[in-house]
């Protein structure tokens, strides 16, 4: 009887022997796979194989002649001649390959939607390409600027159904660094000079500078591509329009025949390389074993959240509320130029996402009139708006807005209510002394009495103004008053144009004659000569008025 078909009786009617026969090849099957098994052991099992192949043969004898022992009960009944048991072939179980993959990263979701031709035949990608190849260290440098920001630009051009390879179109422009500041004035992520700042509404004050905001210079810089596109229909003479400008870009195709392609516009040299230079980078990203290149492990995940501080707070009261040193807010609020947010807005911190998971609700907390300090300062003859701000490190258009002032005129014994830190200016990271304003002297006044009206050190007072301690002041001489602000020094390469000074580069970019000639060997008498190039020190983080 098939094994098949004997299962499917009910042992109380399955003759003796063929009941013997079946219990017998299920303790034989069962004995096969336990054997399969016994011999799967690893070697740290070995020494228990003789011990389990005892206990199974054992079981197996003893299966059998319980049995038999039942039908020699029932030796009056025929015993039919026994048909030999033929064991079907089972197929071997096949366990499942367990493929082990490795988590998503960033760069999935960027080549997923890369939608450009990455033009690898032309010459001058191919020249990027080999550049990449000689600097195989560059991207993997890049390894925290990428964790910081790379997620957020590739989710926000994603939204907007943008090629995937504009998402590493910052790392071309600032190498992914918020305080990047080029020979041209151009600032931030992606580096955007102050005119077209200002056309797409990024703030530039004393308090910020939103070229610096990941979010707001992302936000205009990808409204401004739109623009581009809108205006070429074409991506490439997009990007081409947004490095050398739409009017550079319109110029050179009028010069060109109908239809031409970026390849074979004669553009600026700078812009000549910029495209190409995005384009290897998509390839390279692509692809990055063609080019026997590593790219560096980089998680999807946005690394910081956005809380809402309603109007201005003072940044040493935010930290303490959100259980966070200061540096953290600075480091990760790159356009904030002083000791608060600004009070015009955007009333917003960015905070590290793995340090904080109830920061708006801590923020909701602080009462609004503990979010900043407020002082009644009456006016006293003599003095300005000008002189009032520096003293109290504030800005002239914030102690208008608070004031209800249309004009810059002030009246002596009126009172102007001022915001003020929580802290010693001193407590406030990365901030330095500069020179913002200056003082004409009274009588009666003495350097201690101005360094305390203006709430600065004595010291930094007296060495800015080459003074000392027992020097007698004359009434009407100018002293200068140290000012506040934050210090983010790059380096820029400058190059001397047609028409340039010492007296006007150092107007241009913040510093003095004296440092242009130190930082470059200088002889200030001599001439400076187009084409010259000059090492400049720059403070890009010092804010406007």
């Amino acid at each position: 009887m098939p094994l098949s078909t004997a299962r499917l009786q009910p042992i109380s009617k399955m003759p003796s022997w063929h009941f013997f026969e079946t219990v017998c090849y299920a303790t034989l099957a069962f004995s096969v796979r336990i054997w399969s098994r016994i011999h799967a052991l690893p070697r740290s099992g070995l020494f228990l194989r003789p011990l389990l192949v005892a206990g199974l043969l054992a079981s197996s004898v003893t299966g059998c002649q319980t049995v038999l022992d039942e039908n020699q009960v029932n030796a009056d009944q025929p015993i039919s001649t026994p048909v030999p048991i033929q064991i079907p072939v089972e197929p071997p179980e096949i366990f499942p390959e367990v493929s082990i993959l490795e988590p998503p990263d960033l760069w999935h979701r960027i080549r997923a939607n890369f939608a450009l031709d990455h033009h690898l035949e032309q010459k001058r990608v191919q020249a990027e390409i080999r550049w990449l190849k000689r600097h195989p260290q560059y991207l993997i440098n890049l390894r925290p600027r990428m964790e910081k920001y790379l997620a957020y630009i590739s989710e926000q051009v994603a939204a907007r159904g943008y090629p995937g390879e504009i998402a590493l179109l910052p790392i071309v422009e600032s190498a992914l660094d918020p305080y990047a500041f080029s020979p041209g004035g151009a600032a931030g992520l992606w580096q955007f000079i102050p005119p077209t700042a200002k056309r797409f509404r990024l703030q530039r004050d004393w308090w910020q500078d939103q070229r610096r905001d990941p979010i707001a210079s992302t936000e205009a810089a990808l409204k401004y591509l739109h623009r581009l596109h809108e205006r070429f229909d074409d991506w490439y003479l997009a990007l081409a329009g947004y490095n050398a400008g739409e009017g550079s870009v319109m110029r050179a195709r009028r010069r060109a025949p109908k239809g031409a392609s970026f390849w074979v516009l004669k553009v600026p040299r700078e812009t000549s390389a910029y495209v190409p230079r995005l384009l290897a980078m998509a390839a390279v990203v692509a692809d990055p074993e063609r080019y026997g290149l590593r790219l560096p492990s980089i998680g999807p995940e946005i690394p910081f959240t956005a809380l809402t501080t309603h109007d201005q707070f003072d940044l040493m009261k935010a930290a303490e509320v959100l259980e966070l040193d200061v540096e953290t807010l600075y480091q990760w609020n790159p356009s904030l130029n002083q000791w608060a947010t600004p009070p015009n807005g955007p009333h917003r911190l960015l905070v590290p996402t793995e340090l904080i998971n109830d920061g708006q609700a801590r923020l909701d907390r602080v009462a609004e009139d503990e979010r900043v300090q407020w002082l009644r300062v009456k006016i006293d003859s003599g003095d300005t708006l000008s002189q009032i701000a520096t003293r109290y490190n504030t800005d002239v258009s914030t102690l208008k807005r608070v004031n209800k002032l249309s004009s810059h005129r002030i009246r002596a014994g009126n009172a102007l209510y001022i915001p003020k830190s929580s802290a010693a200016l001193q407590r406030y990271p990365i901030a330095v002394r500069t020179q913002t304003a200056t003082y004409s002297v009274k009588p009666g006044d003495s350097l201690w009495s101005i360094s305390r009206s203006f709430n600065v050190a004595l010291n930094p007072l007296m060495r800015l103004n080459h003074v000392g301690p027992k020097d007698v002041l004359r009434v009407g001489q100018q002293i200068h008053i140290p000012g506040t602000t934050r210090d983010v020094i790059r380096t820029v390469r400058y190059r001397v144009r047609k028409g340039d000074s010492l007296a006007r580069i150092a107007s241009k970019f913040a510093v003095t004659i004296a440092d242009i000639a130190s930082w470059n060997q200088l002889d200030v008498n001599r001439y400076l000569q187009p084409g010259q190039a000059l090492k400049l020190h720059v403070n890009v983080a010092a804010g406007e008025d």
